[in-house]
């Protein structure tokens, strides 16, 4: 499990560097759902959150992203995003 994480990790940081790319080659849902993956995470394990505010609060902060910081709604992007929190909710 934590080398799938760093897997993600590394695949949304790299795709961050590289924005444009990203965008030209569809790596960036890989990135929305590493991220949503790892920020669902965070909330979860640091932050004290239960299982439905982690995921709404990890799900508020992508759509506010897709809102405010791109040029227009994604849905695929956040399709990805939601993807990210259910995988989270998988027990293996």
């Amino acid at each position: 499990m934590r080398k799938i994480r760093n897997v993600l990790i590394t695949i949304a940081l790299t795709t961050l560097l590289k924005h444009n790319l990203a965008d030209s080659v569809g790596v960036d849902r890989f990135a929305h759902f590493g991220i949503s993956y790892v920020i669902n995470d965070q909330l979860k394990r640091n932050a004290g959150f239960n299982d439905f505010w982690a995921a709404a609060t990890t799900l508020a902060i992508g759509a506010a992203k897709e809102k405010w910081i791109d040029k227009q709604w994604d849905n695929g992007d956040f399709a990805a995003d939601c993807a990210g929190v259910l995988f989270y909710q998988i027990k293996f």
